[in-house]
């Protein structure tokens, strides 16, 4: 089935190098990723610095995001069916209502991430790190 997100902006790049510094200032300069219901299908996000990222409703699929960094990142109801996320650290993220279905996620560190709700059928979690995997994040 086609993506029905908005499309991806041009200066992808530059958005994430903005959210970069914003994330290595503690928000005092550059800009949170605001990447919410977009199609980023396929897209390669290779060991990028996704760190409290919104990526809410957005269209995941097949996408590349290995070694990526989603740590405290916001996934709810994204689609990562078939994505890559091959050591990529997703502590913290709330990836409720998440489709990750036959998403390869091995060596991925998910401690402390919210999979409440997510679809997780076919899912490979060799070597994942799952400790409080799962549970409501608390305040």
């Amino acid at each position: 089935m086609p993506s029905t997100g908005n499309p991806a902006p041009d200066d992808l790049s530059s958005l994430l190098e903005t959210h970069r510094l914003w994330v290595a200032t503690d928000g005092t300069h550059g800009e949170q990723a605001d990447l919410r219901d977009l199609d980023l299908v396929g897209r390669s996000f290779w060991r990028a610095d996704l760190r409290q990222a919104r990526l809410d409703g957005s269209d995941l699929a097949g996408a590349n995001l290995d070694h990526a960094d989603l740590r405290g990142a916001s996934l709810r109801g994204a689609r990562l069916a078939s994505a890559s996320l091959w050591q990529a650290n997703l502590g913290k993220a709330d990836l409720r209502g998440a489709d990750l279905r036959g998403a390869k996620l091995d060596h991925a560190d998910l401690r402390g991430a919210d999979l409440t709700g997510a679809d997780t059928d076919g899912v490979s979690l060799e070597h994942a790190l799952l400790d409080d995997a799962g549970r409501a994040a608390g305040p």
